[in-house]
């Protein structure tokens, strides 16, 4: 069996950060802005965000592994029981500790991640907040089983904290969150996407786009919700001289990449259109986003897009749908919102915007988005942590491999007498 001292109650005073594996740019600019304001954090990291939070001097503790999708369920699914039982140990030997839950829960495991863990992150942490990115996730809006479980997933941290007013209301109002226990927080300035000397010729010389071109730019996971079939009508029925369509991202969806395929292929100005369809590491976003007049969001429904935070890094204008809270960010000093949430309404936008793209100046977008810089944005977050923040931050663990999916360490060699070591490289 193993020894009692593995299970005593270590240091409570500390914050712990479990990000889920949760879009990296956006968790390692969350933390790093809490490291800038002196709260002191470990956090439960995955192979991509390691090496950058290792790089920052943050501490942090890779429990999650390797996220890519292209294994049998079986291991996957094994991974996963490895991830929960050497999380759930962490925190039972740190419980009375903060602990804030940064990531999502995932649909196919919705009772297991949003009641089960839910539930155990309350029951071991002193104090236990939750990031509400989508009030309800993504195509699961009109979903009574999804809302029937969010409406006790909303119950159970102390702390919700949501990024627009919009979200705030609905919990308030649609799942009688009490108003007391949420904080409003804005989304951070992806400063994760690094920014060089390049200039915007020299970018489009690169994506072999002339200077004379009028670049429409569509980046990013592409998904039906993001609306990228109806840009593809605005853009037929577009009315601007040299128009060029510039689409930069994977598909999430076999189903909605053939309805796109089957539209380009129909398409009159198909020539004008630009596609670069694979995955955009954060190296190369900057040729992208330099060679682009405008950055289009075409959005069918949103609560809030990392994107409208990931533009204004580059000084780039943006013409946007008018859903969710884009409108609260966009409209005016960073671009322009449809008329309409249509074809028609984008193409209009668009046309307005070309008619005096000089009113959008990039040295003012960027300076305005200072205003975003996670630093600034986290600020008002240091109450959440810092009474439960004091000393070095250190925890019982050790660990011994830095390449295994699934590591071995002394908190993982405790609970089970073995390490997981079958599963090493593999990912999820």
């Amino acid at each position: 069996m193993a020894s009692g001292r593995y299970w005593r109650r270590q240091n409570t005073s500390v914050n712990i950060i479990v990000t889920g594996g949760f879009e990296p740019n956006f968790a390692v600019g969350f933390i790093k802005g809490l490291a800038a304001n002196g709260v002191k954090v470990c956090v439960v990291s995955c192979d991509e965000t390691a090496p950058r939070l290792e790089e920052a001097g943050i501490v942090h503790l890779n429990l999650r592994g390797s996220q890519a999708g292209e294994r049998p369920f079986w291991v996957k699914l094994g991974n996963l029981v490895c991830y929960y039982e050497r999380l759930l140990l962490l925190l039972f030997r740190h419980r009375g500790a903060t602990v804030h839950f940064t990531g999502t829960f995932r649909n196919k495991f919705i009772l297991w991640d949003g009641l089960l863990m839910n539930l155990c992150f309350r029951a071991l942490a002193g104090r236990y907040l939750y990031t509400v990115h989508n009030v309800l996730p993504h195509s699961r809006e009109h979903s009574r089983f999804f809302r029937w479980v969010y409406q006790r997933v909303y119950r159970i941290p102390h702390i919700l904290l949501v990024h627009t007013g919009r979200a705030r209301r609905q919990l308030i109002e649609e799942f009688d969150v009490p108003e007391s226990k949420i904080r409003l927080t804005s989304i951070g300035l992806n400063e994760e996407m690094p920014v060089t000397a390049l200039t915007p010729a020299e970018a489009r010389s690169r994506l072999g786009l002339g200077a004379q071109e009028r670049v429409i730019l569509f980046f990013g996971k592409i998904d039906e919700y993001k609306g990228l079939d109806l840009l593809l009508d605005a853009f037929e029925r577009l009315d601007v001289y040299e128009a060029r369509l510039v689409i930069a991202g994977g598909f999430r969806s076999q189903p909605y990449r053939d309805r796109i395929h089957s539209q380009l292929r129909r398409m009159e100005r198909k020539s004008r259109v630009s596609l670069y369809e694979r995955f955009i590491p954060n190296e190369e976003a900057e040729v992208f986003f330099k060679a682009g007049d405008v950055l289009c969001l075409p959005y069918r429904h949103i609560y809030q897009s990392g994107l409208v935070f990931l533009g204004p890094r580059f000084g780039i204008p943006m013409v946007t749908t008018d859903v969710g809270s884009l409108r609260e960010f966009v409209g005016g000093e960073f671009g322009i919102v449809t008329a309409s949430n249509d074809a028609a309404g984008v193409a209009s936008a668009l046309e307005l915007f070309f008619r005096n793209p000089s009113r959008f100046s990039r040295e003012e977008i960027l300076a305005q988005a200072q205003n975003y810089r996670w630093e600034v944005v986290c600020r008002e977050l240091v109450p959440l942590y810092a009474s439960r923040s004091s000393g070095t931050v250190s925890f019982a663990v050790s660990q011994t491999s830095s390449e295994s999916g699934c590591r071995s360490d002394n908190l993982y060699i405790a609970a089970r007498e073995k390490p997981c070591s079958k599963l090493e490289g593999q990912r999820l």
